[in-house]
Parts: C-alpha cells; sequence; structure tokens
C-alpha cells in the first residue's frame, strides 16, 4: 500500500497555488499526512548602474520575507485546523528550493499548481512545475486551474 506521510505544497500564493493547497489538504486528511506549505523567495539581480534601487529599498528582503511568512500563516488558517500543517520560507531559484525542500523533509508527495503556460509565455517564463515533474524523486500532483 501506498504511504503518504508527509505533502509538500509549494505556493506563490496564485489562485492556481491555493487550489493546490486545497487538494494537499484533503490528501493529508484521507492518508493522514503532514502537509508543509513552502514560499520560495526568488533571488533578486539588480542591475549594476541601478544602484539607487538598492539604496531605495535598503529592507525590501526583509518586507518580502515578512509579507511571505503573513501569507504563509493565513493559508495555513484557510486550511482544516485539524491537519498537521507546517510553513517554510526559502531564498533561491524556485525549482531548486522546491526539490532541496522535499529532499531535506522527505516528502512523499508534491503537490503543486500550475498555470499551463504554453507557446512563447512557457519559452520567456519557463515552467517551475515542468522542472519539478522532471526532476523530482518523489511523485508529483500538478493541479491547473480551469480558465
Amino acid at each position: 500500500m501506498i504511504q503518504i506521510r508527509r505533502i509538500l505544497c509549494p505556493t506563490d500564493f496564485s489562485p492556481t497555488a491555493g487550489r493546490a493547497s486545497h487538494y494537499a489538504a484533503e490528501l493529508a486528511r484521507a492518508f493522514g499526512a503532514e502537509v508543509l506549505l513552502l514560499h520560495v523567495v526568488p533571488e533578486m539581480n539588480y542591475p549594476q548602474r541601478s544602484l539607487g534601487m538598492v539604496t531605495a529599498f535598503p529592507n525590501l528582503r526583509e518586507e518580502l520575507h515578512q509579507r511571505a511568512k503573513n501569507e504563509l500563516d493565513r493559508q495555513r488558517q484557510q486550511l482544516d485546523p485539524a491537519l498537521a500543517i507546517r510553513t517554510e520560507l526559502r531564498d533561491g531559484p524556485p525549482h531548486e528550493q522546491i526539490l532541496a525542500c522535499a529532499e531535506a523533509n522527505q516528502a512523499d508527495l508534491i503537490v503543486l499548481g500550475t498555470h499551463g503556460h504554453t507557446g512563447l509565455k512557457h519559452v520567456l517564463l519557463g515552467s517551475t512545475a515542468e522542472r519539478i515533474v522532471r526532476l523530482s524523486t518523489c511523485p508529483v500532483m500538478t493541479v491547473r486551474t480551469p480558465a
């Protein structure tokens, strides 16, 4: 029998990610598993010539972290309070940090939203979900919000 003890649910706080977190919660309820909500703050690379931007927002990273923590707490509160739900915040390239978090926490399943971009939009924006599906060592469930 398949055992799922820990479900990693990355979120970018979009409606699609919110939908994925509800799937993760339902699966956690069915399997008696823990949910780990993860948000990754992407690296911010400033243009060298625009140092004025860096000094204009000296606490930008701290502000992003605080807002992300607040949003993770809000999202956790929207899910079933009877579930075991943890949150984690990481910095770096999203797909790398999601995979590292899954490995470090021994996730049995990753449930994540996908925006379903195709064509030029997919080429320009890339696809974190696609990278996770290709590179994950554990099963991945993708959830797409209907158009």
